[in-house]
C-alpha cells in the first residue's frame, strides 16, 4: 500500500458511466425542464405582446403589470420555496408547485380580463419559483460520490478558485 490507486478496469469504468444514466434521466433532466418552463414563462409576455395587446386591448402599461405581477410572485416566494425544499425535498415541492404553474397557465389562456390575466400570471410566478433550486438540489442529492463530498461542491470550489486568479490579475 504506497497510497497510489490501483488503475480500473474497462468493466469498472464502464459501469461508472452506466451509473451515472439513471440519475440523469431521473434528477437532471426533470429538473432542467422545469427550468426551461420557468424561463419560457418569464419571456413569453415579449413574444405574444403584439397579439394581447389587439385582441384583448391591452396597453403598454397593463403588459408591464403582466410582466411585473410574475417578477413579484416569483420573488415572494423565494424564502418560502427554501424552507419548503429543506422540509419536504425537491421533487415534492416542484411537483406541487409546477401544478400552480399549469393552474396558472390555463387561467392566463382562458382568461378575458386584465384581472384574469394578471392572477394567471402569479399563479405561474409561483409555480415556477422553486426551478432553478430544486434542480441544483436535486443535482446536490442525486449526484452523490463516495465519501460526503459531491461532485458539485468540488466544481463550486473549482469556480471560485478560477474566479479568485482571474480577479487577481485584473487588480
Amino acid at each position: 500500500m504506497n497510497g497510489v490507486a490501483a488503475p480500473q478496469s474497462d468493466q469498472e469504468s464502464a459501469q461508472g458511466v452506466v451509473g451515472y444514466r439513471r440519475p440523469i434521466v431521473l434528477v437532471f433532466l426533470p429538473f432542467a425542464g422545469g427550468y426551461f418552463l420557468s424561463y419560457f414563462y418569464r419571456t413569453i409576455n415579449a413574444v405574444i405582446s403584439a397579439e394581447l395587446s389587439s385582441s384583448m386591448e391591452l396597453r403598454a402599461s397593463d403588459l408591464g403589470l403582466l410582466t411585473a405581477v410574475y417578477f413579484l410572485a416569483f420573488a415572494a416566494m423565494q424564502l418560502p420555496v427554501g424552507i419548503a425544499l429543506d422540509r419536504y425535498g425537491p421533487r415534492r415541492v416542484q411537483s406541487v408547485l409546477l401544478l400552480v404553474a399549469a393552474i396558472g397557465a390555463a387561467l392566463f389562456g382562458a382568461a378575458h380580463t386584465l384581472a384574469g390575466f394578471a392572477i394567471g400570471r402569479a399563479l405561474i410566478g409561483l409555480g415556477v419559483a422553486a426551478a432553478l433550486i430544486a434542480g441544483l438540489k436535486s443535482i446536490r442529492l442525486g449526484f452523490r460520490t463516495s465519501g460526503s463530498h459531491c461532485s458539485m461542491d468540488a466544481s463550486s470550489r473549482w469556480a471560485a478558485w478560477a474566479l479568485s486568479r482571474r480577479l487577481r490579475r485584473r487588480s
